[in-house]
């Protein structure tokens, strides 16, 4: 790894940051989809988890047109391929999209809303420049503190310290639930198994334990943060910063992947201004959404936060 060059004032300057090699899986999205589909217990996105009632909602589907679609919410569909525009109306079943859907469009003139999104949008121009002075002086900091590699096959210790990490994540911000050893480990199996899905762990050099883990999809042109966490004795790693920065560097080098995303923006201070720090920014699609009367009404009046922020409406 290279010195960290420095101004005047001793404040970091981009320069060459070293991301060590990651062998990240890449596939179509119709392949991720149907692996999904065969697999069936895998939600599409791992943090999403299953329903209690309605158990494993989120699995994709197909449109008449052949579109890949899933339910983000229960009810509520966005497409699987998240920057490919979708022209005209969507076929989805009501049965899936009871709530509604919501998809990019290609045009202002199309769009009735906006997904704003923290997007990467030309990862070729990607490098330690987009990333702010702090949060590089983080990132190679993590990259000192941290081995980095990709999870390959089985191992149970491995497995009960990033179960560990998701447990200090649920615990330090109060956002979803922990989960049991046995549903852990089952689907971790899964994630294994799964094209297009890889799991970063992020692993202490001094102590070897592991200190977070990053898990992503890139299918199609674009890679996506899929979930994060960290073990909280373990914060001063900045393995947040590592796992990051490396996923969206060897992401870059595969062919044909162009984009990255990390979520619609959400409300969440720090959290945002981790995202903005490496790099990523919200960018607002033209889209359209359909959010059947009830569901409308019921968010307009009982959730304005969360039906401004579906339709792109952020208070600056």
């Amino acid at each position: 790894m290279t010195d960290t060059p420095s101004d005047t004032k001793g404040k970091s300057v981009a320069g060459d940051i070293e991301s060590p090699p990651l062998p990240l899986s890449h596939c179509t999205v119709g392949e991720h989809c149907q692996a999904l589909r065969r697999i069936a217990t895998l939600p599409f996105w791992w943090y999403l988890g299953k329903n209690r009632v309605l158990g494993n909602f989120s699995i994709p589907f197909q449109d008449r047109e052949g579109g890949w679609w899933y339910q983000v919410k229960p009810g509520l569909c966005w497409a699987a391929d998240c920057f490919a525009p979708v022209a005209g109306p969507a076929g989805v079943s009501f049965l899936r999209s009871f709530h509604g859907f919501q998809h990019v469009v290609a045009e202002e003139s199309m769009a009735n809303s906006h997904m704003v999104i923290n997007a990467i949008t030309d990862l070729s121009a990607y490098g330690p420049q987009a990333v702010d002075s702090k949060r590089r002086n983080a990132v190679r900091k993590g990259l000192r503190s941290c081995e980095l590699t990709v999870a390959k096959a089985y191992d149970q210790p491995t497995f009960d310290q990033c179960r560990l990490a998701w447990d200090d994540l649920v615990e330090r911000t109060g956002w979803k639930q922990v989960v049991d050893k046995t549903s852990f480990d089952e689907s971790w199996r899964k994630l294994l198994e799964c094209p297009g899905t890889s799991i970063i762990i992020g692993r202490d050099k001094e102590s070897g334990e592991v200190a977070g883990f990053l898990v992503t999809k890139i299918i199609g042109d674009t890679a996506y943060v899929d979930t994060i966490a960290s073990r909280t004795q373990l914060l001063r790693t900045n393995v947040n910063d590592a796992v990051m920065y490396a996923f969206v560097m060897n992401a870059k080098a595969l062919p044909g992947v162009r984009k990255a995303h990390y979520a619609i923006r959400s409300y969440v201070e720090k959290l945002e201004k981790f995202k903005h720090g490496l790099g990523f920014v919200p960018v607002s699609f033209p889209a359209r959404t359909r959010l059947h009367w009830p569901t409308r009404l019921g968010l307009k009046m009982l959730y304005p936060a969360y039906y401004r922020r579906m339709h792109g409406l952020f208070e600056e």
